[in-house]
């Protein structure tokens, strides 16, 4: 008996190897895994639901590789960024949040300066490091903002922004709050760009916004991803990310609905993931992040989420469920300099305007 124990444990190390596809099974992955292995067997984590970007299934096989489960504590890019400053980056491993809020914890000196592996394959604009403070921060992933429509509710389906002042709308528009989320920031972002053809230009706007709250056509505005309004068949008219409405409708057969791209232009942008400074598990977060950046790209993708890496490709079956390419002819990538420099100002109006 004693000798069957003793097999087990000289094996039970070569079984879990042969559990990780190749990209994981080197030499510094074990060297990271074994020190992780030290840390508790937890990942704390902000703003990376298992709604969000294929999180479920991204956490899934990390526990299944590894051994560590994730705890997470959903909230928006605005409020990560609160918290990690107050906190010190002290709370949380790993988050997730807007690029131009991620460059601001960079600066702030609360991401790590840890520098990953495939970080030179991140294309410029995507990634950074603080020249004061060397703190690190990337977009791990990117998507473009459109609406999901329930033609069961929605008869006349909106192909533009300014096609969503139709009374038809009555308390059937979902949209994310700019003052918690990035999300929503960008939501204002895609409607200046569609009306002025500056996404900065934040004021015309909100006051579209403010338009569609005195039609008494905005059933929600949510402080943080949520479909149930969706699945329980009270929203007509979801705005959010290619990436989550090819999934919830992916998710949701029983619903018909279509994936609008605005005909008068949107913005795309990636989605910010980094490394809390003074991290609880800091080589749990290294282990993560190299796990993301190698293995995770392919998860993303299989869940319509476009991955940062240019060399990994979306899978066939996956992208013929996308929008036709055309419809993505009039879309914009944020300058997140200049989403870093505008937020606040855009927050504050947001908040004199829409009560």
């Amino acid at each position: 008996m004693r000798r069957f124990v003793v097999l087990v444990v000289l094996l039970l190390p070569i079984l879990l190897l042969a559990k990780l596809p190749p990209e994981l099974n080197n030499s510094y992955i074990l060297w990271l895994w074994e020190n992780a292995k030290k840390e508790g067997g937890w990942i704390y984590t902000y703003g990376m639901p298992a709604i969000w970007a294929n999180y479920g299934e991204i956490f899934g096989k990390f526990e299944e590789f590894f051994g560590i489960k994730q705890r997470d504590i959903d909230m928006g890019s605005a409020v990560v960024l609160a918290r990690m400053t107050e906190e010190n980056a002290s709370k949380n491993d790993i988050a997730d949040l807007k690029p131009s809020f991620a460059a601001e914890l960079a600066k702030r000196g609360l991401t790590a300066d840890y520098i990953p592996v495939d970080f030179h394959l991140i294309p410029e604009g995507q990634k950074g490091i603080d020249e004061k403070t060397k703190s690190v921060w990337i977009a791990a992933y990117k998507g473009t903002l459109g609406f999901m429509v329930n033609t069961q509710l929605v008869k006349q389906v909106p192909k533009t922004w300014k096609d969503l002042k139709n009374p038809a709308y009555k308390n059937l528009i979902v949209y994310l709050d700019p003052r918690a989320t990035g999300t929503g920031v960008n939501t204002v972002e895609a409607i200046a760009y569609a009306l002025t053809g500056d996404p900065y230009n934040f004021k015309p706007a909100i006051d579209f916004l403010k338009e569609l709250h005195d039609m008494g056509l905005i059933l929600t505005v949510d402080p943080k991803v949520s479909v149930a309004k969706w699945e329980r068949g009270e929203a007509g008219i979801v705005i959010n990310f290619d990436y989550n409405l090819l999934d919830w409708k992916e998710k949701n057969p029983h619903i018909p609905s279509v994936i609008v791209i605005p005909e008068d232009g949107t913005i795309a942008s990636g989605g910010g993931v980094i490394i809390a400074k003074n991290a609880p598990h800091p080589y749990t977060a290294r282990l993560f992040m190299e796990y993301l950046l190698r293995y995770g790209q392919k998860l993303y993708a299989k869940a319509f989420v476009s991955p940062i890496i240019p060399i990994v490709e979306i899978p066939e079956e996956v992208k013929a469920k996308f929008p036709p390419a055309e419809a993505y002819k009039k879309v914009v990538f944020i300058d997140y300099q200049k989403d870093a420099e505008i937020s606040k100002e855009l927050q504050d109006y947001y908040s004199k305007v829409i009560k």
